[in-house]
């Protein structure tokens, strides 16, 4: 049985207030955190608990639907929405996860339900992608204060973000040997922020190689970084493999939002991670080619196969 992984904690209330010296702490702590281990879990975040109780619940609602219903907003290569079981492989075996995907509210990439199907859903989801897109922004100043940037430094990057809010289903379905919820995987952007989740399931891949699970704290997000803020940093933040079990005996659902920059934003190491004991590791690249890359790797929705 692998033993279970507190994440450091970072209360960002005092940030959030304005509060410089509070500032100063939680971007150092962050930093530490994603420098040691590429995980951190946020308190202090200012979303009430009670909104996120909701999505789950709108989750849970989605996908019950009935499967011809959520086929009929799929996901394609130019388009957010439904994914089905089977539709992400980045291993061996399908993942053994359904997700519906939605982008910034009001883009026409979105792809949602006929609102009598399920009345308030985008609604909901609207608000609560609103008031995670506007997290985010409050904890950027963090990220570049963590590595010696001016406070503002990625905000040009941000204008506006390039989120994502997924809605995960993983029923309990029996797994082959090597078959997961979600296969062991890095994220391609940002930012991640998962909220606590009353069933359990992740676990992450410390630097050593060893796989654990995650112990939650209550009420919390636990954030990571993504591959494009391990370039971004000279590779100095960890981009850590994670995955998700899907061996539990009843339906688990999840909520993670990504966070990322606009697609033009050209990443290339950021001028305090790059010194003569730390050489650029990585040329520029346009977030646009890997993110599509990544995407038609792991989604076979998302490949144009005309």
């Amino acid at each position: 049985m692998l033993t279970g992984l507190s994440l450091p904690v970072v209360d960002v209330s005092g940030h959030r207030s304005d509060d410089r010296g509070s500032t100063t702490a939680a971007a150092e702590a962050i930093g530490a955190a994603l420098t040691d281990l590429g995980f951190v879990s946020i308190v202090g975040h200012g979303i009430p608990w009670d909104q996120v109780e909701e999505i789950y619940g709108w989750a849970r609602r989605y996908h019950a639907l009935p499967i011809e219903v959520k086929t009929a907003h799929g996901m394609g290569p130019a388009n957010m929405g439904y994914i089905p079981i089977g539709g992400a492989q980045q291993g061996e075996h399908p993942a053994l996860n359904a997700a519906f995907f939605m982008g910034r509210p009001g883009s026409a990439r979105n792809r949602l339900p006929d609102p009598e199907v399920l009345p308030g859903f985008e609604a909901a989801l609207t608000a609560y992608y609103r008031a995670m897109d506007e997290l985010g922004h409050h904890l950027l100043p963090l990220y570049a204060l963590a590595v010696g940037m001016p406070a503002e430094y990625f905000d040009q990057f941000f204008d506006p973000a390039l989120a994502t809010l997924r809605l995960t289903h993983y029923p309990p379905v029996l797994a082959v040997d090597g078959q997961w919820g979600i296969d062991p995987h890095s994220d391609a952007g940002f930012m991640t922020m998962l909220p606590t989740n009353p069933v359990a399931g992740l676990e992450i891949q410390e630097p050593s190689g060893t796989w654990r699970p995650v112990e939650q704290e209550p009420e919390s997000f636990v954030v990571n970084a993504g591959d494009m803020l391990r370039r971004w940093t000279n590779d100095r933040f960890l981009s850590t493999r994670h995955r998700a079990r899907s061996d539990v005996p009843f339906d688990r659902y999840a909520i993670p939002f990504f966070f990322d920059p606009r697609v033009d934003s050209v990443i290339d190491p950021v001028p305090s991670c790059v010194d003569a004991d730390h050489p650029k590791r990585h040329e520029p690249l346009v977030y646009r080619d890997y993110l599509q890359a990544f995407m038609r790797r792991g989604y076979a929705a998302t490949r144009d196969n005309s």
